[in-house]
């Protein structure tokens, strides 16, 4: 009988009932109250009561979008989710897709292996109709591969099932509160990191999409890129925002303190070990620990430091056996060499290499977004001006020094050349007001330009050509003429027309 067939873990009549109520619901300017659609239920409803349905719910509850062609996975999900936020559910991904292009929910939960279109793909296309959209991937299976590939193509977290319903419910939570803090930090860290080249751009879409998981990066760029200042923005975009953020030039150590300081040691692990001390690991409990230039680690730390990732414990030193100190830790690792190169001379280790490099962030030298420049110069003008109660701008001659500049030193140098001639200049910075490399780096140019242009090279070969042409008439005309009177013809001095007579081929003996 028609009254038993059932939609989900309604019948057909509940479901016609609650249609009914969603149109009243949808017609009316101040809705009473707010239903949650049931599983499989929003292909029951007119396109238009969904649209108007969602724009009212949003508003008051976040939305999420389930997708798993398991119909006791969503109703399960659904159960679990449904009283802290708006929950939609369908087990056909090309529906997901379009009820997510629809309304975009600010998280969607996506099975891995499904008949239609797999995760992977669902999660690529939810990315590219919105790439704010946080996405968890849910599978039955622990896959290695899989799980990185999730990663790499944005994924927020990565489920195995079966899995708790109330850490479920915990992680979406913390995530909601993770996204709306998240607007406000890269509003606030992109007030840090200036930039609107396509370059960057790039750089703060990986971010965003790297951030949220809690996974090992690794950051790459040449010295004065501000590997720290992405690792920071990182740290704040993620769910350990409210941690620590310990970071670690592992080339300020010398290898013999390396250990007591990561790791931290025992009260009378060495001399002068006079009580027990945390290293800077065990600071990072809770946080991030930033290893800046990891690439300058000795080799016999590397393979402690692998450990370490590994296992997500330490030891201190001069621990008495094996007393392990757990860690609950997010490594963020940046370094201004070619690890993968390193790695194949056999100066790093390439285990280690893989474990830090599963998403891979490369920097933009300067060199490489010099769109960038004038941008940059006028937010320094700006933050010196407020630091040291000054005004000063720039001219147009000196902006098209620094442009010209190749910059080895990227942001660092140039923040140190607008400090300096920021405090030289009254008014304007002038080129007179930048270090001498920079000028003559202009100079040089010119030179080189004005060499080997081949522009320049037929100028001055017809201007050759012309002047012999010139000489062999008056020559002609004159056969007996004498380099003196010559040289007055000319208009040059004796001296220089002798070596021209001699590159142009006359023989100076019947000039």
């Amino acid at each position: 009988m028609r009254g038993e067939e059932r939609v989900g873990n309604f019948s057909y009549q509940e479901n016609k009932y609650r249609e009914i109520r969603i149109k009243d619901i949808c017609l009316r300017k101040q809705p009473s109250r707010i239903i949650p659609f049931p599983p499989l239920f929003t292909s029951e409803v007119p396109e238009f009561y969904i649209k108007q349905y969602c724009k009212m719910n949003i508003r008051r509850q976040p939305h999420i979008l389930i997708i798993d062609d398991d119909s006791d996975i969503n109703s399960a999900l659904f159960l679990v989710l449904h009283k802290d936020f708006h929950v939609i559910t369908t087990t056909s991904a090309r529906e997901g897709l379009e009820i997510a292009k629809r309304n975009p929910p600010f998280l969607a939960i996506v099975d891995l292996k499904m008949p239609e279109i797999n995760g992977i793909d669902v999660l690529k296309e939810l990315k590219r109709v919105e790439p704010d959209i946080a996405v968890m991937v849910m599978s039955g299976y622990s896959d290695i591969n899989a799980v990185i590939d999730a990663f790499k193509c944005g994924a927020t977290d990565f489920l195995i099932k079966p899995f708790g319903k109330e850490a479920l419910l915990e992680n979406v939570r913390q995530l909601c509160n993770l996204i709306s803090y998240q607007r406000k930090s890269f509003q606030q860290q992109a007030k840090e990191i200036i930039g609107e080249s396509p370059a960057i751009k790039h750089v703060w879409d990986l971010i965003r999409r790297f951030a949220p998981p809690d996974i090992t990066i690794l950051l790459q760029g040449e010295t004065g890129t501000g590997k720290e200042l992405f690792a920071r923005a990182i740290h704040y975009m993620s769910l350990r925002s409210k941690g620590p953020f310990v970071p670690v030039d592992c080339s300020a150590f010398p290898e013999s303190l390396l250990e007591s300081e990561l790791f931290g040691y025992e009260k009378g692990a060495f001399t002068g070990a006079n009580r027990k001390r945390k290293g800077l690991f065990e600071s990072a409990n809770n946080g991030t620990l930033f290893l800046d230039e990891i690439g300058n680690l000795p080799p016999s730390f590397q393979a402690k430091l692998l450990r370490v990732i590994e296992d997500r414990n330490i030891i201190h030193l001069g621990a008495d056996g094996y007393a392990p100190v757990p860690l609950n830790i997010r490594i963020i690792a940046a370094t201004n060499i070619d690890l993968d190169e390193a790695s194949k001379r056999g100066s790093f280790r390439p285990d280690l290499y893989y474990r830090i490099s599963a998403a891979t962030i490369s920097l933009p030298s300067l060199r490489e977004r010099y769109d960038d420049i004038p941008i940059l110069v006028n937010y320094l003008l700006t933050k010196f001006s407020m630091e040291f109660q000054k005004q000063a701008g720039i001219t147009a001659e000196a902006l098209d020094l620094l442009n010209r500049y190749h910059w080895p030193g990227n942001i660092s140098e140039l923040e140190n050349v607008i400090r300096s001639a920021f405090f030289i200049a009254d008014d304007y910075i002038q080129p007179s007001h930048l270090p001498r490399e920079i000028i003559e780096r202009k100079a040089t140019e010119l030179k080189e330009v004005y060499c080997n242009s081949p522009d320049i090279k037929t100028l001055r070969d017809a201007a050759e050509d012309a002047e012999r042409q010139a000489i062999l008439q008056i020559i002609k005309n004159k056969p007996f003429i004498n380099k003196t009177e010559l040289a007055r013809l000319m208009k040059t001095d004796p001296k220089t027309l002798r070596s021209r007579l001699k590159r142009y081929g006359f023989d100076s003996e019947n000039a």
